[in-house]
């Protein structure tokens, strides 16, 4: 029986050597001392390139020697939402259990740079020595809202931009973008600092730390962007990046337009976390910064071509 592996060639799962009889089948059956991490109908959280999402396992099976990829229990997968044409065999390796925890910490933003509770949480709401709370409130976590202000003309654009992705079916590109927006942080940065210099002598550790800050912010676009940033129609796009340029992080394929999605979305994102009132000001400085700085100076990094999709995209589109 031709069977395929999770790197996709064909080798006959019938003809594989067992090392013992008792050991596995191909049908993942398993002797009492073995057992499969993972059972036929069970939801699991599945690994498909640098990100996790929710997959169901459709059946089971043991390879037992291979000249690519591993040997052992593999699954065939299907990925929730997603068209049948995804489905594969995956090793064990690349299956999470699907439980609370690991999906806060595998498919949720980890929120880097927010920087959630701390030991100081816990500290006493009164002072017995009287202004204890004036003093700490900006020690304690609470939820803030913060303010993202754009101008019309990009205001506009976004609206636009919306208008033809999900209405007129087109596509940015092309993809990767010619600035990324790891190129577009770097230019921030340089920019930022030498704007923090001309205003007031800054230490080098402050130098630091806005460095800090920045790269904090490019790790959480990167963690971001599959569940809070794509439009349903550019879900398919994705998946082909992904596919097309393993290596590459999110943040050195997509540019402007994303980047852009991110900040106006700030605020909701550190509204649903508690946060020091600190931490909320230090966000809002940099978000306000970033917002001048692209209106400024990125306006030519945006998109002038949006591509049609063939049908057969629009087609695997809308059977998700």
């Amino acid at each position: 029986m031709a069977s395929i592996l999770s790197d996709g060639s064909l080798t006959d799962v019938s003809s594989l050597s067992s090392p013992s009889s008792d050991s596995y089948d191909s049908s993942g059956n398993s002797s009492p001392n073995v057992k499969l991490r993972y059972q036929k109908g069970e939801e699991a959280l599945c690994y498909h390139g640098p990100t996790v999402y929710v997959a169901q396992i459709l059946d089971t099976r043991i390879i037992y020697t291979s000249k690519v990829g591993e040997v052992g229990p593999q699954y065939h997968v299907h990925y929730k939402g997603w068209n049948k044409k995804w489905d594969e065999w995956v090793p064990e390796s690349r299956l999470l259990k699907k439980t609370q925890e690991n999906i806060d910490m595998y498919m949720m933003p980890r929120k880097h740079f927010m920087m959630e509770s701390s030991d100081l949480d816990l500290e006493d709401d009164s002072d017995p020595e009287g202004g204890g709370d004036k003093k700490n409130s900006k020690l304690r976590s609470k939820r803030i809202r913060l303010s993202v202000d754009v101008n019309i003309e990009e205001k506009v654009r976004m609206v636009d931009e919306w208008q033809w992705i999900t209405k007129n079916q087109l596509i940015i590109h092309p993809m990767p973008r010619e600035k990324t927006v790891d190129d577009i942080l770097k230019e921030f940065l340089d920019w930022y600092l030498e704007r923090l210099r001309e205003r007031n002598k800054i230490t080098k550790q402050q130098e630091l730390d806005v460095e800090d800050d920045v790269e904090d912010f490019k790790e959480f676009f990167n963690e971001v962007l599959p569940v809070n940033l794509l439009y349903r129609f550019e879900r398919q796009q994705f998946v082909e990046l992904v596919e097309k340029y393993p290596e590459l992080s999110y943040s050195s394929i997509y540019g402007a337009e994303h980047l852009m999605r991110l900040i106006v979305k700030i605020p909701d994102l550190v509204f649903s976390v508690q946060m020091k009132e600190e931490k909320a000001e230090e966000i809002q400085v940099l978000i306000r910064e970033m917002v001048e700085f692209i209106q400024l100076k990125c306006k030519p990094y945006y998109a002038t071509q949006y591509e049609p999709a063939d049908p057969a995209y629009i087609r695997i589109i809308w059977e998700y």
